[in-house]
């Protein structure tokens, strides 16, 4: 009863909340201001901008109950800086455009309705008037209500006190794509108020003051950014009798007799984006391509260069056809920088370039399939694909592949692509997803050799789809092949911790480490081990791994896993508090438990702390028991506030080697048979076969010592947020940010025989460059700040080993070299088709000295002073 009487009185409230007090007959005459500040945030430097003035006449021209129809007109504009400027750049600049036409709306009970514009008006005129219109859409009522604003769909939040009235905007902004995942995404902080003075029974504006401000910051780093602030001034100056009136039985209707035969169009109040064409120093996208030629070639590949040029063509490829792109892509002048031109083009990530790539490639032939898969390892990090990119690569999947090699590139580009689409959940409930899947478990079951097992794995991994991981248990625990086990095992460590923290993981994870029900690989035990380990275990767990340290065969295992323990205390993960209270026990926690003399080890460290992200690395290194490698990952992980991503894992693999130095074997069926894996930020690749048997073994130490391979070249698009924020005032400011990642991944093996040593160097060489941008480009004026930051390193991680003498004397290095980092602010006005312009520029370099991480500090520093003593 009184929930309904509530009710009634609220919408009563509500229903007289406008501003009834505008009479017809009446002109209201107003003063208005509008300025805009573009500039980097938490900066004293002067910033750019612009403002606006001019009168503003208000008259009702009809009014029926509570609709009116309002009539605007601005008059005497004028368009200024915001600071003294030598060079008076919007001296010249017409206004006649925004005061050529008036602009009507109607308006309802403090609500505008509907807006009424001028055909021939322009489209930044309107927005503009409309600015203007949007500061009468108030309330007398106390409370929160769903409005449409210049902004789109709006919550809006009144604060009533007498004669003031305070609104605060909650709006909905108009964006294109950003990244999913934040730590390599950006930060978008706004606010929005109104400040209103009214008189009268019947109230009347007598004042409005607006103020907007929005700042975008890259997450990673916080210092790059840009704060765009709006404000907004209307100032009642006076009203009197003799505004001009019209008759009509509707709104319709009383907006044709008001417009004195010109024709108005009817439009929500929602600002528009200006399509503002290009009129001068235009460039196709061929003539962009051939500028940057150079720069794109292969050489140029983790360098600056290729990334800044990767940044600057996509930006016209964005806006291409299909036909353009296809037609740069055959180009016979672009021939040598093909695979450049496809990263570029696949990471433009729109339709008409993906249905060129599609119509380029040819995924049927059996030879030469460099080119797909280049495109597949690039579209691998696409930053916001659509389910129509899913559909397209999907259909391939099912279709025509000549290669096995492209097949596997192709599911693990689906896998990882599905992961990144569900990062927004709305978005994994589309059916796309669960026919990806579908085809990847169909596939599973289907499969009747272990690489197709262990191909649709790595998919299920890459796409981290939590239904999955029932099936993953599945082939990790009962699999016959080791591999496969192994494999269902690191698809597993892929997920997040919080999604495998259930009995069903853990207990699946103690039965393969303890083979309660069969055998397994060393190898195997180990990463169930550690996977056991991190995800929330039970003192229980912790307990029974520390007692069976003691009894391990080989001791490499116990060692291994006495190492990731003491790992994970060093790095104070979640599961280190279980960890410590179990460790009080003696019973579990003593010498026979904790004091192995194996070689195998795990070590994690920080490699770079910022106020922002800290980047770690780890080294997890395995033996077999006759002291030679069984296998290695090195690991970077970038951490943020609210995510984290893996940068790089390099993993390497060998087994059957310890024949070859009459050593007994542990598997005494397995073959001499290397590889490696890697993942590319966050995404798992196709892995690489280094050998298979003691003949390829030989024959990779004969030919390829000493010779440098690279394994992984491209540019990759990191960053991508594309934002068009529509201020209350009207004017329409885009602000995009992207990052681009050049990257060349080689090293290489330097056996020799004579001596029995060998030197094994991995490099990562790569160059970042982070480009952004908040503009205003329109045909009245550009203003502007655009951003840049770069940097360009290289990490070299060498491996030397001396087995002249048993057991193996093995000696790590990783050591960053020096390099730049610098940071350039340019902000400028300009006026379109005039020479006049004002520019800013604030360049910043600083040097980051070159540095070598500790690996192992005892074990690894004792090695390398005992193989490197006598130089």
């Amino acid at each position: 009863m009184w929930s309904r009487f509530l009710l009634l009185l609220c919408s009563f409230v509500l229903g007289q909340a406008g501003l009834p007090g505008y009479e017809p007959g009446h002109a209201y005459h107003y003063t208005y201001q509008t300025r805009l500040r573009l500039n980097e945030p938490d900066t004293d430097k002067p910033d750019v901008g612009f403002q606006l003035a001019a009168a503003v006449d208000v008259t009702v021209v009809w009014k029926s109950g509570e609709d009116q129809l309002v009539r605007v007109q601005l008059k005497d504009a004028q368009l200024s800086h915001i600071g003294e400027r030598k060079a008076a750049v919007f001296e010249k600049v017409s206004t006649t455009e925004l005061q050529a036409h008036p602009v009507m709306f109607h308006w309802k009970a403090g609500q505008v309705e509907a807006v009424y514009a001028a055909e021939k008006d322009t489209t930044e005129a309107i927005n503009l008037k409309k600015g203007v219109v949007s500061l009468f859409q108030v309330q007398t009522a106390a409370g929160e209500r769903q409005e449409t604003d210049v902004s789109g769909p709006c919550m809006a939040l009144y604060d009533v006190s007498k004669s003031r009235v305070m609104k605060t905007r909650d709006c909905l902004l108009t964006t294109g794509f950003t990244n999913y995942n934040k730590i390599v995404g950006v930060d978008v902080k706004s606010a929005s108020s109104v400040v209103y003075e009214l008189s009268g029974d019947q109230p009347i504006i007598q004042s409005a003051v607006a103020e907007e401000n929005h700042v975008t910051r890259v997450n990673l780093r916080e210092e790059l950014g840009t704060t765009i602030f709006s404000g907004q001034q209307l100032q009642l100056e006076k009203q009197e009798a003799g505004g001009t009136t019209v008759q009509g039985a509707s709104v319709e209707e009383a907006v044709t007799a008001a417009a004195g035969g010109e024709k108005f169009l009817k439009v929500t109040l929602a600002t528009e984006e200006i399509i503002q064409e290009c009129t001068e120093d235009c460039e196709s996208p061929a003539e962009v391509v051939a500028r940057f030629r150079d720069d794109l070639s292969t050489e140029a590949l983790a360098h600056l260069e290729s990334s800044n040029a990767f940044l600057e063509v996509l930006k016209r490829l964005r806006h291409a056809g299909k036909e353009t792109i296809l037609n740069i892509l055959t180009a016979d002048e672009n021939g040598d920088i093909v695979p450049q031109l496809i990263d570029i083009a696949t990471a433009t990530q729109t339709d008409p370039a993906m249905e060129a790539l599609l119509e380029f490639l040819d995924f049927s032939v059996e030879e030469d399939t460099d080119l797909p898969d280049r495109f597949l390892f690039i579209l691998g990090f696409a930053t916001h694909p659509t389910d129509k990119t899913l559909s397209m690569l999907l259909e391939k999947l099912s279709g025509e592949i000549g290669s096995e090699k492209i097949y596997e590139a192709m599911a693990l580009t689906l896998g990882a692509l599905v992961h990144t689409y569900c990062l927004d959940p709305q978005q994994c409930e589309q059916p796309i997803v669960d026919e990806v899947k579908t085809a990847f478990l169909e596939g599973l079951e289907s499969a009747e050799f272990e690489d197709s097992q262990l191909m649709f794995l790595r998919a299920l991994g890459n796409a981290r789809l939590t239904d999955t991981i029932p099936v993953l248990l599945t082939h990790a625990e009962g699999a016959q092949s080791n591999a496969v086990s192994m494999a269902a095992l690191k698809a597993l460590g892929r997920f997040d911790s919080t999604l495998l923290d259930s009995n069903g993981v853990r207990k699946s994870m103690s039965r393969i480490f303890h083979q309660n029900r069969k055998t397994y690989e060393n190898t195997v035990r180990t990463a169930a081990a550690s996977l056991l380990l991190m995800v929330n275990p039970s003192p229980w767990d912790v307990r029974n791994v520390l007692l069976s340290l003691s009894t391990q065969e080989p001791k490499e295992v116990s060692t291994f896993i006495r190492a990731r323990i003491q790992d994970l205390l060093d790095t104070n993960h979640p599961s280190s508090v279980v960890i410590q209270e179990v460790l009080k026990d003696v019973t579990a926690a003593n010498y026979y438990t904790l004091a192995q003399n194996g070689l195998s080890a795990a070590y994690s460290n920080i490699m770079a702390d910022t106020l922002n992200a800290v980047a770690t690395y780890g080294l997890f290194i395995e033996f077999a028991k006759s002291a030679l490698m069984r296998r290695s990952n090195m690991d970077v992980f970038l951490h943020g506030q609210d995510s984290s991503i893996q940068i790089l894992q390099v993993a390497l693999e060998a087994e059957g080697l310890e024949a070859m130095m009459g050593e007994e074997a542990e598997d005494e069926e397995a073959s001499a048979s290397g590889g490696m894996g890697l993942i590319l930020m966050d995404v798992q690749v196709r892995p690489f076969k280094l050998f298979a048997g003691q003949a390829e073994l030989m024959a990779a130490a004969w030919s390829y010592s000493g010779v440098r391979m690279s394994a992984v070249t491209g540019i990759v698009l990191m960053q991508d947020h594309f934002q068009i924020h529509h201020l209350q005032s009207g004017v329409v400011v885009v602000s995009t940010f992207q990052g681009g990642v050049s990257v060349e991944l080689g090293g290489s093996v330097d056996i020799s025989l004579w001596n029995r040593a060998s030197v094994t160097l991995v490099s990562n060489n790569g160059a970042l460059v982070v480009k952004g941008s908040a503009t205003v480009d329109s045909p009245l004026v550009k203003v502007g700040v655009d951003l840049s930051a770069e940097a360009e390193a290289t990490i070299d991680f060498t491996t030397s080993v001396d087995f002249s003498d048993m057991p193996f004397t093995m000696c790590l290095q990783m050591e960053q070299k020096p390099f730049q980092y610098k940071r350039n602010i340019s902000l400028y006005e300009k006026v379109p088709g005039k020479d006049a312009k004002f520019r800013l520029k604030r360049e910043r370099t600083r040097t980051i000295p070159e540095k070598s991480f500790p690996l192992f500090t005892g074990q690894n520093n004792a090695q390398c002073r005992a193989m490197f003593s006598e130089d």
